[in-house]
């Protein structure tokens, strides 16, 4: 709730859309959580085995990545063709 709201009544606060609310909070949650295994698991395999190994891992992570990324995609091609189906 933002100040310009308070102590308004619920009847006079803009609505508020949850489902795009979480849409983006799952989004930014998994671009963070890809980021910080990118980032930690790097710098400890580079820590660790150097250069070369933290570049490999850096490649295996991207391809984690893809994987995770392609039904998503599907999903959301899906999404909208069965939107532009039903006229919406």
């Amino acid at each position: 709730m933002t100040d310009e709201h308070r102590g308004e009544p619920a009847g006079n606060r803009p609505p508020v859309d949850l489902r795009r609310h979480r849409q983006v909070t799952e989004r930014n949650l998994v671009i963070a959580g890809f980021a910080a295994l990118l980032l930690v698991g790097g710098a400890l395999v580079w820590w660790q085995y150097g250069l070369g190994a933290a570049a490999t891992s850096w490649v295996c992570i991207a391809g984690g990545v893809v994987l995770f990324l392609l039904p998503l995609l599907f999903l959301k091609l899906a999404e909208i063709w069965l939107a532009r189906r039903e006229g919406r």
